[in-house]
């Protein structure tokens, strides 16, 4: 899991390998154009000798004319050389994939919209790996799944109710800021938790805001590891704390230590200062066993910062299954 600055790196990295695949893919081609036409090699350095000229007789302070007309005398015999070999001039010159920065990165003196497109590739990529399911949309949200009986603790069916916890989750991603709550989505498991959780993310990703997945066991394991090698960096943590939406999954299903508690509070404590939200899921509906295993300090600044949504229904991995 990288740093914002670690993905921006590897970004301009990317970037900067599409520059110079392009380059190197253009020479191939002008050499090999140049190998069977020799004549467009000519004319390139015919143009190229008369743009010299112009430059210089400019610098010199002098007539201009002579020279300006034998550099559209040049252009004129190298236009002609090219429609003769069968080439556009395009043909030979290296195709980028960003018009705007010809695959530098930078623009106007700042990093080009390209740059982030490939990172927010770059993070999808990480979240797919790092999560049960690859990012998905809203629009895979299967309601028929949920139930329509009605459920005595709803005042309604599942369905229903679920209905509207979807309406609430897509209007919280398309309308994401920095000042957004967080989200706590609980209930038995196969419920769709982690399915909403990653369809907000995916909608969140493509607003332009960073956004982290991790398992709250994965997190719990890693955490442990960099803790015992002091080699290792807290690179994970400093990218959660950092992220502008972090998707703590499954919360309940880690080793629970005092170092695990410890942690999790640093994180969760300098998220709520800096005011980046947080959305967690977890199997786990009781609150006094939510707080028993995360002590009261820390449950409480969990669901103090968060809006808190149950999932009902029944386990759509086993209704699935049993078709």
């Amino acid at each position: 899991m990288r740093t914002k600055d670690e993905l921006y790196r590897e970004a301009l990295r990317h970037v900067a390998g599409r520059r110079q695949r392009a380059v190197m893919e253009a020479q191939r081609a002008r050499a090999s154009a140049y190998s069977v036409h020799p004549e467009l090699r000519e004319a390139e350095e015919a143009r190229t000798r008369a743009g010299l000229a112009l430059t210089m007789a400019a610098a010199r302070g002098a007539d201009l004319d002579k020279a300006s007309a034998a550099l559209s005398q040049a252009d004129a015999k190298l236009q002609a050389a090219y429609a003769a070999a069968g080439y556009a001039p395009a043909d030979l010159e290296p195709r980028f994939v960003c018009p705007l920065c010809r695959d530098s990165g930078i623009r106007d003196g700042k990093p080009c919209s390209c740059v982030a497109a490939v990172a927010r590739s770059l993070r999808r990529d990480e979240i797919n790996a790092a999560s049960p399911l690859a990012l998905c949309g809203f629009e895979t949200f299967c309601l028929d799944r949920y139930p329509t009986e009605p459920d005595p603790e709803l005042g309604g069916s599942p369905r229903e109710y679920m209905s509207k916890v979807l309406r609430y989750c897509r209007s919280y991603a398309e309308n994401f800021n920095g000042s957004s709550r967080g989200l706590m989505f609980i209930g038995s498991a196969g419920l769709g938790k982690t399915h909403m959780a990653l369809a907000i993310a995916d909608t969140v990703l493509n607003r332009g805001f960073d956004v982290l997945y991790t398992s709250s066991a994965a997190l719990a394991a890693r955490l442990g590891r960099e803790h015992f090698d002091r080699d290792a960096g807290d690179t994970w943590l400093d990218a959660c704390k950092e992220a502008d939406l972090l998707i703590l999954d499954d919360l309940g299903t880690e080793y629970i230590t005092q170092l695990t508690i410890s942690v999790l509070y640093e994180l969760i404590n300098t998220r709520m200062l800096c005011h980046r939200p947080t959305i967690y899921t977890s199997n786990i509906v009781d609150q006094s066993i939510f707080e028993a295993r995360y002590t009261e300090k820390v449950a409480s600044r969990i669901l103090g910062s968060c809006k808190v949504l149950k999932f009902f229904g029944e386990d759509q991995r086993l209704r699935r299954a049993q078709k």
